[in-house]
């Protein structure tokens, strides 16, 4: 995951499974620090692997920016 953003103590990141399960990848840490680039493991064996995976980013503060550079999944 690549997500480009000038305060990374903002966001939140989710891996949204088919079903609508959440796995938090990130939870407002790492301060004051720019971007977010990190690989994470999640154990998804309760999730059926087909359907449309999403990641969701959700900026909990005001006034800095970012956007999603790029994210991939590998099963």
């Amino acid at each position: 995951m690549n997500i480009v953003h000038t305060y990374r103590g903002d966001l939140r990141v989710d891996l949204v499974a088919p079903d609508g399960t959440l796995y938090n990848l990130h939870n407002r840490s790492g301060g004051s620090a720019d971007n977010l680039n990190s690989t994470y493991t999640r154990d998804l064996s309760s999730e059926p692997l087909n359907g449309t995976w999403r990641l969701r980013v959700n900026d909990n503060a005001g006034g800095d920016t970012g956007y999603i550079n790029s994210w991939g999944i590998t099963f």
